[in-house]
Formats: C-alpha cells, sequence, structure tokens
C-alpha cells in the first residue's frame, strides 16, 4: 500500500514567478519548496502528498502549488483557496479548476452560523460546484463552521469533507513559537466544541485529519494528552475516515518529519495492519487521488 501525505503547505520565496500572500508563519523570505518536502518524503517512505495551499485566494497565487503538480504528475495533487465573501464564489472556484486543475479547496469559514438550512449557508454554491466537478472540501476554522458542515454534508453526500487538524476549531489566538510553527498554547484539550466535531460522523462523507497535534499539546512529543483525542476519532469515525498527516513544513526542525510518521502507532497502538494501512495511504489514495 503506497503511503500518502495528506496535508502538507509547500510554498517559494515571493516572486514575480510565484506571488503569494505573506504571514508570520510565511513571511516573504521563507521557502518550503517541494523538493525539500520529497527528500523528507523519501527518507520516510511516503510516496505523495496533497498540497495545501496558503499563499491566497486569487488565481496567481496557487502558480507554485500549480507548478508542483506539473512537476512532479501523480506524486501531489493540489487544494486551493476561495474566498466565501467573494461576490460569487462558485464562479471563483470554476475558474480555479479551470486554471489550475486544482482537486480540492480549503474553507476557513462556511457561512451564517444562524443557517437553518443548507441553501441559507453561504458555502451552499460551493459545495455544489464541488459535486459537479468531483472535488474535496476541506475545512480548518472556528466552531460555527461545525453547524454549517451538519447541514451542507447530508445535502452534498457525494463530496468529501476533510476536518483539518483533528477537527479542531480553535477559540484562542494563534502564535508563532521558537521553531516557527503555529501554537495554541491557551487552547484547552479537548477543546469546548470537540462534541460536535464527533457528532459529525454520522455523515458518512465526513472524514478527519489526523494531524496538528504539535500545535494544540501542551507536552513534547509524542504529545500524550493528545491521545484521547485521536481515540475518540477513532472510535467515532472509524479507520476508513481518517487520513493521517505531517503538516510539513512547520513539524521539519521539531520534532522532524520522520518521527511525525511514526506518530499513528503511539497514538493508536493496537491498530491492524489493514486499519494503519488505510490511515496511512489507502485513505487518501482513494479520496485524493481516485486509486
Amino acid at each position: 500500500m503506497e503511503r500518502v501525505d495528506a496535508h502538507v503547505h509547500v510554498f517559494d520565496r515571493l516572486s514575480a514567478q510565484f506571488p503569494r500572500t505573506t504571514s508570520e508563519l510565511a513571511p516573504a523570505e521563507r521557502e518550503a519548496r517541494a523538493e525539500t518536502l520529497l527528500e523528507h518524503m523519501k527518507r520516510a517512505g511516503i510516496d505523495r502528498a496533497v498540497l495545501i495551499d496558503m499563499g491566497g485566494t486569487a488565481l496567481e497565487h496557487h502558480r507554485y502549488v500549480t507548478h508542483c503538480v506539473e512537476r512532479w504528475p501523480g506524486r501531489f495533487v493540489a487544494t486551493g483557496l476561495v474566498d466565501t465573501n467573494d461576490p460569487d464564489p462558485a464562479a471563483r472556484l470554476r475558474e480555479l479548476v479551470a486554471q489550475t486543475h486544482v482537486k480540492g479547496i480549503r474553507l476557513g469559514s462556511l457561512g451564517d452560523a444562524g443557517a437553518s438550512t443548507a441553501t441559507q449557508v453561504r458555502a451552499y454554491g460551493l459545495f455544489a460546484v464541488a459535486r459537479e466537478l468531483g472535488l474535496n472540501i476541506n475545512v480548518y476554522g472556528r466552531a460555527d463552521n461545525l453547524r454549517c458542515i451538519a447541514l451542507l454534508a447530508p445535502e452534498f453526500p457525494e463530496v468529501v469533507v476533510s476536518l483539518d487538524h483533528l477537527g479542531i476549531c480553535p477559540s484562542t489566538p494563534m502564535l508563532r513559537d521558537s521553531w516557527g510553527r503555529p501554537r495554541f498554547d491557551a487552547e484547552p484539550i479537548p477543546p469546548p466544541s470537540y462534541s460536535q466535531v464527533l457528532e459529525l460522523a454520522r455523515f458518512p462523507n465526513v472524514c478527519v485529519k489526523i494531524s496538528g497535534e504539535y500545535a494544540f499539546s501542551k507536552m513534547p512529543y509524542p504529545y500524550v494528552d493528545m491521545r484521547p483525542l485521536v481515540e475518540q476519532v477513532y472510535r467515532a469515525f472509524g479507520p476508513e475516515r481518517m487520513m493521517w498527516c505531517s503538516d510539513f513544513p512547520w513539524i521539519v526542525v521539531e520534532p522532524g518529519y520522520e518521527r511525525l510518521v511514526a506518530l499513528i502507532d503511539s497514538h493508536l497502538p493496537a491498530l491492524s495492519a489493514a486499519e494503519r494501512d488505510l490511515i496511512m495511504g489507502g485513505n487518501a489514495l482513494r479520496v485524493w487521488f481516485g486509486c
């Protein structure tokens, strides 16, 4: 079974060739190139990866992930970004797919948590286009997204919705730690909204990415305090709807890419070989690579 890293970020230094937005985590001079990722993947025995773009919502901001997919066909697929506050986000998504061939999008906000029907959720049109074009949707944002997912997931059972970073919806500020990684030191474990995350398991098209433990844990690797959350996800969603991820490049220095590959064995030591194969690659191969 091939192994897949289902959530990585790659970007080049800011340039005219590869424009992008900048942030505290990814300032203009920082780079996390695909060549570096491939070196770590090779050493760790990882065959493919899903590139989660973070460079901005403009079409030109997706040039680097598009370059990577074109240069290494079959090794990578990419996601894009669409602003749900755009006057016509569905049209923007069609343009994005036509020009970049992304296989999915990542959303930080779905819409008004007070919506009572799926059609009232701002992201409804994006889900409709995702169903039409066979795209996946990743969600990472506030807890009010959970109610929106509960409305949209049953309306679009063909669209796979992946909850990033164990489904945690941070309610506290993000900091940048001494290793240049995102940190949520004040976020309680488990988070206040975690019961709502687990309730989403009732929708067969909702999956969870097993990643981001380093950002929330109050302990060093292997993040023992995160193990109960991973166990709860396993019991609620099952191994058929879990996907392992490294969250490259933030973890390269600490704890290191290869140690992240081994983390699932620490948190779920009783996994069968078949279950481990699903989490470490089989599910992502099916969802993202059509294998």
